[in-house]
């Protein structure tokens, strides 16, 4: 039991990863410079977790997409109220339904998004996830955002990848 929890652990990281190495060309030709946010950040900016999310100018505090995560999975909220929360959701907001089940039939398994987040070029950043089984070491994988329509969202591929770990399929995902 163990050791399927830890290889669904490694398989979930091993995903996110594949979704990073997947997108991660930017739409520049120089490199991105490396910023950081910090928790730090959160509280310099008053804790106001929705400007932190519609500003563009940098990305949020772990604190901010850390609520961002827990609104989408979070079973009392609506699914059409989260579709500004994950890029291209509008094409399947039933989307939310499913990270919530797949989340409660997985409860062994926790995931929390981790500092630095880091630039990756024009309105995309990288962030780490942590992602923990009982009994097993926590393994980190890197996961992306991006600012669209306005705000800073979970990319597609993130949820994607993660959505296919648990053979599940939505029209927002590529086949």
């Amino acid at each position: 039991m163990k050791y399927r929890k830890f290889l669904g652990a490694t398989m979930i990281a091993a995903a996110l990863m594949t979704g990073v190495a997947a997108c991660g060309g930017d739409d520049s030709d120089a490199p991105p410079v490396p910023t950081a946010t910090s928790t730090a950040d959160a509280g310099a900016a008053g804790g106001d977790t929705e400007s932190e999310i519609t500003n563009g100018s940098k990305p949020p505090s772990i604190a901010a997409l850390n609520e961002l995560v827990d609104t989408a999975v979070d079973p009392k909220i609506p699914s059409k109220d989260k579709i500004v929360l994950v890029e291209g959701s509008e094409k399947d907001p039933a989307i939310f339904d499913q990270l919530v089940k797949a989340r409660a039939e997985n409860s062994d398994v926790d995931w929390v998004l981790v500092n630095p987040v880091i630039s990756a070029g024009p309105n995309k950043a990288r962030v780490k996830v942590r992602i923990e089984t009982a009994g097993n070491p926590p393994t980190n994988a890197e996961s992306t955002i991006v600012f669209d329509d306005g705000r800073w969202k979970l990319s597609q591929e993130t949820v994607c990848n993660l959505l296919g770990l648990y053979q599940v399929k939505s029209p927002m995902c590529a086949a």
